[in-house]
């Protein structure tokens, strides 16, 4: 298959808000790939944050954040479109205006959120700034995609226009090939 310019999906969401299970949903479908965290190594390199894996991880991803905004959120593609997860405290000033101005945008959260220093305020600012370009995102309570998921992906496939798949509520267990190169690090 040819590549080709797709359309990307951005996932805004903060840990422990069940964002992997809505990238499982998203890799079951014919029609798209997905990114796990691609602003994570720029993330690292930027703020200097310190992690287990951090030299593997800078090792094996993409750093600069002009280059996976351009090259590797926005670039060509084998499929329709690209779901890209991301972390909201991954989301750093300089990055592209692309980042925020292409594709469709929905934030996870979780209410009451127990995890607030983990980057909730950062979901607020981006849903913000999504808003005031007019781009208002899609908000998905995590309590209901647990409660019933397919739902609230028939909602979520909606309001981003595009079809669902009944693929998207049923997966294999054990590690994917799509997950963030640190997760066997863990």
């Amino acid at each position: 298959m040819a590549e080709r310019e797709i359309e990307v999906i951005h996932l805004w969401c903060t840990r422990r808000s069940a964002s992997t299970t809505l990238m499982y949903s998203f890799a079951q479908r014919d029609d798209t790939e997905v990114l796990d965290e691609p602003l994570y190594a720029n993330y690292l390199r930027v703020t200097g944050a310190q992690r287990p894996y951090r030299e593997e991880l800078l090792s094996k991803m993409e750093s600069d954040g002009d280059k996976v905004v351009k090259d590797i959120i926005f670039g060509p593609g084998q499929k329709k479109y690209r779901f890209c997860k991301h972390m909201a405290t991954q989301r750093l000033h300089g990055l592209p205006d692309d980042l925020m101005e292409r594709g469709k945008h929905c934030i996870l959260i979780r209410i009451p959120s127990p995890y607030c220093d983990l980057g909730y305020d950062s979901l607020v600012s981006i849903f913000s700034d999504l808003h005031s370009r007019g781009n208002t995102p899609y908000v998905i309570d995590s309590d209901l995609l647990r409660e019933d998921p397919k739902a609230t992906l028939r909602g979520l496939c909606d309001d981003l226009g595009i079809p669902f798949q009944d693929e998207m509520v049923k997966w294999e267990s054990g590690p994917k090939p799509f997950e963030g190169v640190w997760r066997p690090l863990l």
